[in-house]
């Protein structure tokens, strides 16, 4: 992938041409509507990347630049404009720290967590090449008991792995220097304190694209 894309950059979300992005795809969405009940794990989601942020604040300068861009050659062989949105990004003396946030710990979760950290490092990587990437996956079956939990699958595939390092609960290393990749665990007891803190989960939390 990242050999067919150029002109990788960070935005923040009031960049002018991925406004007007955002108001054609509410556009698109709009007209493919299904009427229904909100899907509760998206609050839930939506919830724990904002408390990750606030929590991660503490701790490092957080940036605002929450867009990742980039031009990707498509089938045609012209230059197509992307956008992805990530979860949270931190400054640090160490560099750039970008958080993916999974808000169960199922197998799909993790797989797809270590897809999208792939990806996204890879291109972010090319922005600042001192980079570390933290995989957070917490465990809110307080919240919705159908949230999957595979904890022996995951603590298998790690030690398994040399490729991520762990960050056990709500206690974070004093440096990034032994990895470029962290696996962050956040169990129902820390997901409550989280909630204890900075309040539980509510619908109005979720942003709409």
């Amino acid at each position: 992938m990242l050999g067919r894309c150029k002109s990788i950059n960070l935005i923040s979300r009031n960049d002018r041409n991925y406004q007007e992005y955002c108001k054609n795809l509410k556009f698109i969405k709009n007209c493919n509507r299904f009427i229904g009940e909100p899907d509760y794990k998206q609050v839930i989601t939506a919830w724990l990347e904002d408390v990750i942020v606030k929590y991660l604040s503490r701790k490092f300068t957080h940036d605002s630049r929450s867009i990742l861009t980039w031009e990707e050659l498509s089938r045609t062989n012209q230059y197509v404009r992307k956008y992805r949105e990530i979860d949270g990004l931190f400054t640090s003396s160490e560099g750039l720290i970008y958080v993916e946030v999974k808000a169960s710990l199922s197998k799909s979760s993790f797989k797809r967590g270590k897809t999208q950290v792939n990806e996204n490092f890879n291109l972010l990587a090319t922005i600042d090449q001192n980079l570390k990437a933290i995989l957070t996956m917490a465990d809110c079956r307080c919240y919705d008991p159908t949230f999957g939990y595979a904890k022996e699958y995951i603590d298998e595939e790690k030690t398994s792995s040399e490729l991520y390092k762990d960050i056990e609960g709500l206690n974070f290393p004093e440096s990034f220097a032994g990895s470029n990749k962290w696996l962050w665990l956040l169990s129902e007891t820390d997901v409550a304190d989280m909630a204890n803190a900075y309040g539980p989960p509510q619908e109005d939390q979720m942003q709409e694209y």
